[in-house]
């Protein structure tokens, strides 16, 4: 069984669209697909390198029983990218992306938000949680 955050993670990066309109608005180019499971080492933490996506586990065992055994879950997953401000009129077709390629994967969002981001100048946070289905078969 993988882990939901993988499953979103992999996902997320086999998306080509989504990696391409990434690369498009990054002023610092990479090379590699800046999408973590994990918060990225502070040298990659700064303007120039967004956007970025981290994708994270969300703490909970929500579940569905049948028999006195676990027939479904539904694992959660918190999906974040940073969006330099300037960039702010692409905010939406970036959501929907990610919204799009989540879905056909199995998840849903459940809620969305974003703010200023207070530790990196010129950045937006933007986040949303999504949830999975996972039927059991063991």
């Amino acid at each position: 069984m993988i882990l939901p955050e993988i499953k979103a993670a992999d996902l997320l990066t086999a998306d080509q669209k989504l990696v391409a309109m990434m690369a498009e608005l990054r002023s610092m180019p990479l090379d590699f697909t800046p999408i973590y499971t994990y918060t990225p080492d502070d040298s990659l933490v700064k303007a120039e390198a967004a956007p970025w996506i981290r994708v994270t586990p969300i703490p909970g065992d929500k579940s569905l029983a049948s028999d006195d055994e676990r027939a479904f879950e539904y694992p959660r997953v918190q999906v974040d990218f940073w969006l330099r401000e300037e960039n702010m009129d692409r905010l939406a077709e970036i959501q929907e992306q990610i919204y799009q390629t989540l879905k056909a994967g199995g998840f849903y969002r459940y809620y969305q938000d974003r703010y200023t981001d207070p530790d990196l100048d010129g950045c937006l946070m933007v986040t949303a949680n999504f949830e999975g289905f996972l039927e059991r078969k063991d």
